[in-house]
């Protein structure tokens, strides 16, 4: 549950809200993840700069747990982290939640963001709040790894991550009709060998990386919801023609629906390797296709997430997976359930 307040001075309003509206905590070993953005609307005819983004945790009972900020204090002021620091007048700015992690033990109930902003010298100043009530999900399908063997998360969802700094604010992307961001929880993953290397050879070629055609199967039991699989791997790709249709992102992809609201998408597949249809029933570890390298694809890899609809309407949902190894230089730790997010290198049967 998401409460907004307004900061109103002489008839102008500064809005704070949170995209998307509901706000899940992702649960790890050892970490509980927040992976929301923040949207600041300046309605002035002014520009403002943000100054501070400060964030106290409150548990169930209403006891404070925690507080943190990021300001304009310091000779090199800790909200400079944020990327964005300026709203510029009459305009909307998102901001990525610059509190996105937690010890696993903090009561994260409720979470109320702090941020004030000003114009030139100071003057004029604003402040507004956001209330947070995040919830926790879990997975709903029972989900394994979608290949077999060895593989590194080239690129999870973390603070850093590519899939996590989608701003769909952005003119362009708008004209284009992106309105949220479906990447959210995605993973990027490469297939590897021992030595945790990717390819071998000259990486342009897709046969240097021993992943390109190694068999993607089903994480979870579903229905084939969509099947693409004609367009080439030859790793080329002109964001234009997303104005016809934004899944040529993927370039070609399978999308199972799980039937619990969750639905499974597998990017960048191979070209002509598509092993189900439409409308097709399948089990987990069923045989689906297999790693290419078609539309927005730098290399050989799969792109895989966990969300909420088909297309690129959706959001992305948190996603753990059951039964894999986690591979940590000498040790191998067997998990019967966990997540994964970017660096980690894990193994799979």
């Amino acid at each position: 549950m998401i409460f907004l307040m307004l900061a109103v001075l002489q008839g102008a309003v500064v809005e704070l809200t949170a995209r998307p509206e509901a706000v899940l905590i992702e649960e790890s070993a050892n970490a509980r993840s927040l992976n929301f953005d923040l949207l600041i609307r300046n309605t002035t005819d002014v520009a403002l700069d943000i100054d501070e983004i400060k964030v106290s945790v409150y548990d169930r009972t209403g006891a404070l747990v925690l507080r943190r900020f990021v300001d304009s204090n310091g000779t090199r002021p800790s909200v400079r982290t944020i990327d964005v620091t300026e709203v510029p007048a009459a305009s909307t700015v998102l901001v990525f939640n610059p509190f996105h992690r937690f010890d696993r033990d903090v009561d994260l109930a409720r979470l109320v963001f702090d941020v004030k902003l000003s114009g030139k010298k100071g003057i004029p100043a604003y402040s507004t709040q956001l209330i947070v009530e995040p919830r926790s999900y879990v997975t709903r399908t029972a989900l394994v790894l979608p290949f077999r063997g060895r593989m590194i998360v080239y690129d999870g969802h973390d603070f850093l991550s590519h899939h996590r700094r989608w701003d769909y604010t952005i003119p362009g992307l708008q004209q284009l009709g992106f309105r949220t961001n479906f990447m959210r929880y995605s993973y990027d993953l490469v297939p590897v060998d021992e030595r945790g290397e990717m390819s071998s050879g000259d990486p342009a070629r897709n046969e240097s990386w021993p992943g390109f055609g190694r068999e993607l199967r089903a994480v979870g039991d579903g229905r084939i919801a969509a099947v693409v699989d004609e367009r080439p791997d030859d790793r080329k790709f002109d964001p234009g023609t997303l104005a016809g249709d934004r899944m040529k992102v993927w370039g070609n992809y399978v999308v199972i629906d799980h039937g619990n609201g969750e639905w499974s998408l597998y990017g960048h597949i191979r070209r002509g390797s598509a092993r189900v249809k439409v409308g097709q029933r399948v089990k987990q570890g069923d045989p689906i296709a297999a790693i290419g390298a078609s539309g927005s694809s730098m290399f050989p890899h799969l792109h895989y997430e966990l969300q909420t609809g088909i297309d690129t309407e959706s959001e992305g949902l948190p996603s753990s997976f059951r039964d894999f190894v986690r591979i940590l230089g000498s040790r191998r730790v067997t998990l019967p359930s966990g997540t994964i997010d970017s660096g980690d290198i894990v193994e799979s049967r």
